[in-house]
């Protein structure tokens, strides 16, 4: 008796648990990463609620480790983000938030960002491809092209960086950076981001990280949320 009142008593209380709510889509299919006509918003980052992480082993070359050394330890001063300067990758992200305008009859997908100098980047989807090298105008954005996966996942391809940069916080990198972003809404409140960091100017190979924004953690999707003005230079001053 005791078992099947317990049993009962869990499947109660999941069965009051609100559904999770599915992300938006667009009429083809595909996700929408950002704000709908009836579902508007943006995506908050908070200082301290976590962040890019890799998920293996990071193949240091023996000068890249030591430069990161030296950063963990100075980042909080010497990052160019303290001086307002923009970053491409995992460092666009930072707080307080960011957002996604994708424009399917552009055949183009933007990313917002609210901090940094108030900095958009720009994904081409309509098939082309990167430029030759000789033709790259080394930048802190790169040239991004990108294609969607499944309708599930938008696979975002950049090149092209130059070397002012700290694009995946203290990890450093150079003008080989060849940077591959995935991401993905799981719900409506969800968010999922992974970059793959092939460099061979720093590293011995290439390597994964990721981030993730759910409805529990610090990160949020903020619904009914504007994107708003923030003055990086006038932080604190």
């Amino acid at each position: 008796m005791r078992i099947t009142i317990c049993v009962l008593f869990a499947a109660a209380a999941f069965a009051q648990q609100p559904a999770t709510e599915p992300a938006p889509r667009f009429p083809d299919g595909h996700v929408n990463l950002g704000s709908a006509p009836d579902k508007k918003g943006y995506w908050e980052t908070r200082p301290g609620g976590g962040g890019f992480r890799p998920t293996e082993a990071v193949p240091f070359q023996p000068w890249a480790k030591a430069v990161y050394d030296y950063r963990q330890k100075t980042q909080s001063i010497e990052s160019p983000l303290v001086d307002c300067k923009p970053a491409t990758g995992p460092s666009f992200f930072n707080s307080p938030g960011f957002e996604f305008v994708d424009v399917p009859e552009l055949k183009r997908f933007f990313m917002l960002d609210i901090a940094g100098p108030h900095s958009w980047r720009v994904v081409y989807m309509d098939g082309r491809p990167h430029p030759p090298v000789a033709e790259l105008r080394p930048t802190y954005f790169g040239h991004s092209i990108g294609h969607w996966e499944n309708n599930d996942t938008i696979v975002i391809d950049s090149v092209g960086f130059n070397e002012k940069q700290w694009p995946i916080g203290a990890y450093p990198t150079t003008s080989q950076l060849h940077l591959i972003e995935r991401i993905s809404r799981p719900s409506m409140k969800s968010l999922t981001y992974e970059a793959t960091i092939d460099d061979p100017g720093a590293y011995t190979k290439p390597w994964t990280g990721r981030f993730t924004i759910t409805e529990k953690g610090a990160n949020s999707w903020i619904a009914g949320g504007e994107m708003f003005e923030y003055i990086c230079q006038d932080a604190g001053r």
